[in-house]
């Protein structure tokens, strides 16, 4: 990838973001929603703006640990441990749920469970 198609996708990605997050915020979603999902449109398998390179997945997993760190500051510790036992059920249900619903899915359909 030369660098002027580098510096293209990085500006379509911005944009798309930017937009997406704003459209988002006016239907009352929070903006990563719709920065996600610019991404997606822009991306190889919709748009096709955007294409794989080492560089902007490098970027992507850079952006996902910045947003991980972001939403551990937002998070308010106190509400946690007051709906603590809550949150542990649906968590644990969440989890639970689609992985005996998979496999007993993969089992009816005859498919190999790995």
């Amino acid at each position: 990838m030369e660098l002027s198609e580098l510096l293209f996708s990085l500006v379509v990605i911005w944009v798309a973001a930017k937009v997406g997050g704003q459209l988002a915020e006016r239907f009352g979603q929070a903006a990563v929603l719709g920065e996600l999902l610019g991404g997606v449109v822009v991306g190889a398998h919709v748009l096709g703006l955007v294409h794989e390179h080492d560089f902007l997945m490098l970027l992507a997993q850079i952006g996902v640990i910045i947003l991980l760190f972001e939403v551990g500051l937002e998070t308010d510790l106190l509400g946690l441990m007051r709906v603590g036992p809550r949150s542990i059920a649906v968590a644990a249900i969440g989890m639970i749920l689609p992985l005996v619903g998979g496999y007993a899915v993969s089992r009816a359909l005859g498919l190999d469970i790995n």
